[in-house]
């Protein structure tokens, strides 16, 4: 019971420097969007206003600096979590997130959710209306994909990360809402 309740914590773990840095952008408090205005040639914004380069520096610094929290805890968090379950190379290697790895999850998230963005105005969905793959997925899937050249988590973290994210992004931007810092709740 404890090893699978350790896989479970590992995989969020994985996923914490992209999920704060897909979650802070909104903190940046707007400016200039990154599409600049401009539309493309189907007539739609390329990304739209909500997306802005201050909001991407943020979620890039704060995406980083979670994964140097995380550097610089897992020396203490091994012990601790060694009391409990036999950890086991992949659970190690899960555990032993580099700065490098959370800042390329960092810019995959972001990178992510401007695809997804982009994708959304060329199917005519408006800027801050719901896509529940694009909004949910498309920036866990990206930040993997750009962590790959540094590190490849095994399917089984790579699985329970994606499957938690759905849970975790719905919480995350109802809470956003109900604290003001979204318009809406998705």
């Amino acid at each position: 019971m404890y090893e699978e309740l350790a896989i479970f914590e590992l995989s969020i773990w994985l996923g914490l420097s992209a999920w704060i840095a897909n979650a802070t952008p909104v903190l940046g408090g707007g400016g200039r969007p990154i599409d600049g205005g401009r539309n493309f040639r189907d007539g739609h914004r390329i990304l739209g206003n909500g997306k802005t380069v201050r909001g991407f520096i943020v979620g890039m610094v704060f995406g980083t600096l979670t994964g140097l929290g995380q550097f610089l805890a897992t020396p203490y968090l091994r012990p601790i979590l060694s009391m409990f379950v036999t950890i086991t190379p992949e659970m190690d290697y899960v555990l032993s997130i580099s700065i490098p790895v959370a800042f390329l999850m960092s810019l995959g998230a972001l990178i992510g959710d401007l695809i997804g963005s982009f994708i959304k105005r060329r199917v005519n969905v408006k800027s801050g209306d719901s896509s529940p793959f694009l909004d949910q997925m498309g920036f866990i899937i990206m930040a993997l994909i750009f962590a790959v050249p540094l590190m490849m988590p095994s399917p089984v973290f790579v699985m329970i990360l994606i499957l938690t994210t759905l849970g975790v992004h719905w919480l995350s931007n109802a809470a956003g809402y109900l604290l003001g810092l979204k318009k809406n709740p998705w």
